[in-house]
């Protein structure tokens, strides 16, 4: 190439060290999105316990500055909000959400790899709690952290799929979620 621009030694060694960088942030993600859908991850169970299945419609993403089809970086706080129906019944409730896009080591440029969720699931019939982390794009394992009315005293888990209108996706959510409760 006669006549163009020449990159130094360094430069060529910096852009080959950030793609890899960049490629091993990608496998290593793709690996724990794996691991969350190949192990199970759900406590079973107890006797006397329940599966509770809830759908979620009307899922939307906000933060402050952030912009549709813009995704959280590292850092941000974001609520994620929604319309729950609960299968198997006419019941319905809401969703909220705050979701932490964590600053850890892992990641791709200014996109967390982490994010951090507490979850409130309000039904008709009392409170759900729940929290965990999550991995972009991969379904979720949570734990129940506690409840209220008929739900008081719940422990448990629960997977969850998110997929927010304002990131690309469909607007809708699903929960299966694993009750213990003494009740």
């Amino acid at each position: 190439m006669e006549g163009g621009p020449k990159a130094s030694r360094r430069a060529i060694l910096r852009h080959g060290v950030l793609a890899l960088g960049a490629l091993a942030g990608v496998v290593g993600i793709g690996s724990a999105a794996e691991r969350v859908k190949s192990e199970n991850l759900l406590a079973q169970a107890a006797p006397g316990g329940k599966t509770l299945t809830l759908r979620g419609s009307d899922w939307h993403l906000t933060a402050s500055g952030l912009r549709r089809g813009e995704l959280p970086k590292r850092g941000d706080l974001v609520s994620v909000s929604g319309s729950l129906s609960v299968q198997g019944t006419d019941a319905t409730g809401s969703f909220f959400s705050s979701v932490q896009h964590l600053d850890s080591r892992v990641g791709h440029g200014p996109f967390a790899a982490v994010q951090q969720e507490t979850h409130t699931f309000q039904l008709p019939d009392g409170t759900l709690f729940g929290m965990g982390t999550t991995v972009p794009g991969a379904d979720g394992a949570f734990a129940i952290v506690g409840g209220t009315g008929s739900y008081l005293g719940a422990s448990g888990s629960y997977t969850a799929h998110q997929s927010p209108i304002e990131t690309g996706g469909d607007g809708s959510a699903l929960f299966t979620i694993t009750l213990n409760s003494g009740r």
